[in-house]
């Protein structure tokens, strides 16, 4: 192999392993050197349960009875006397707490068009876990002579109306994994209206749960993505210094090997041209003619079958035929860089 193509070997070696290091370092970078995982320390859950007993007239389609539960067939409005609700709340956790809990429960009546506030527990503070609450019944009769009196102040009619039972449970609890804070609101709603099956009352969201966790972030290093960085930031540092070597190396010797002028202008006639130590003395009685540029010594030599003699000296070259008495010559100056 030449020593220009070895050269050249180099730096497109260390150009490749430069662009290697630094694709590498870039995805090498991309990883995470920590990663964060969530423990969960403490799971809670607050829990509401309506119990709803429908008290009702005398009745044919309900076979005569006067009790009924939501799951257990249709509520007729017209039937319905009054509905008993009881609300069973209780706390939960997974690990041992002392809670105090705060309650309050208010009661709206809501058409499309308005709402009013009918009733209002006032706060409740209870250090028990479970508690059972006893709420205003539902009494059709009562309700609906208060909507009509509504309507008649607010010059609005509606066939259909809703009861909201709005309890709010503030819930504060010490664990030995932190403080608990809870806010819970299990709304019942009691629907009264004309539908498919007639003028009927539905019952929703008998039970109701609200979960939360308490929870730690921990944050694991990854030790040996650091250490993968630093021997990336080595690799590249590494082809860098082998990459600007080599385009040194590679230009200074590209500048040390490059053709001069005399060797191109040379270069057409180099098959006969004969390297000579030196340049020899003229003997008297020789002729000696200059020729304008090289190709016409060359057309010379042809003609006589002579080699060009090309002798130099410092930056003169000077090229000639010798034939019997006679010297065809070419000299040339060689510009220094």
């Amino acid at each position: 192999m030449k020593p220009t193509d070895k050269r050249l070997a180099l730096l497109t070696f260390f150009a490749i392993l430069g662009l290697v290091s630094v694709v590498t370092t870039y995805m090498i970078q991309q990883l995470p050197t920590q990663e964060t995982t969530t423990d969960t320390l403490c799971s809670y859950s607050s829990n509401a349960s309506y119990d709803c007993t429908v008290m009702l007239e005398p009745n044919v389609i309900n076979d005569n009875r006067t009790i009924l539960k939501p799951n257990e067939g249709t509520i007729y409005a017209a039937l319905t006397k009054q509905i008993n609700i009881t609300l069973s709340y209780s706390f939960q956790a997974t690990l041992p707490t002392v809670a105090q809990t705060t309650y309050s429960i208010g009661q709206n009546l809501k058409t499309a068009a308005w709402q009013h506030t009918i009733s209002a527990f006032s706060q409740t503070n209870t250090n028990q876990t479970q508690t059972e609450i006893e709420l205003t019944p539902f009494n059709r009769t009562e309700l609906e002579a208060l909507k009509a009196q509504i309507e008649a102040e607010t010059g609005t009619i509606s066939s259909n109306y809703s009861l909201e039972i709005s309890p709010t449970f503030i819930i504060d609890a010490n664990t030995s994994a932190g403080p608990i804070h809870q806010i819970f609101t299990p709304v019942l709603t009691i629907n009264v209206g004309i539908t498919g099956q007639g003028n009927i009352i539905t019952i929703e969201d008998l039970q109701q749960t609200e979960a939360g966790v308490i929870t730690q972030d921990k944050v694991s290093p990854h030790n040996d993505v650091v250490i993968e960085r630093y021997i990336s930031y080595a690799f590249v540092a590494t082809a860098m210094v082998g990459l600007s070597f080599s385009a040194y190396y590679y230009n200074k010797t590209q500048k040390r090997t490059r053709q001069s002028p005399v060797d191109r202008l040379i270069a057409p006639y180099k098959d006969l041209i004969v390297k000579a130590k030196e340049s020899p003395q003229t003997p008297q009685g020789v002729m000696v003619i200059n020729v304008e540029n090289l190709e016409e010594l060359a057309k010379t030599a042809e003609i006589l079958a002579r080699p060009i003699l090309h002798a130099a000296n410092g930056n003169e070259h000077l090229f000639y035929v010798i034939d019997a008495n006679t010297k065809y010559q070419y000299r040339i100056l060689e510009e220094k860089n």
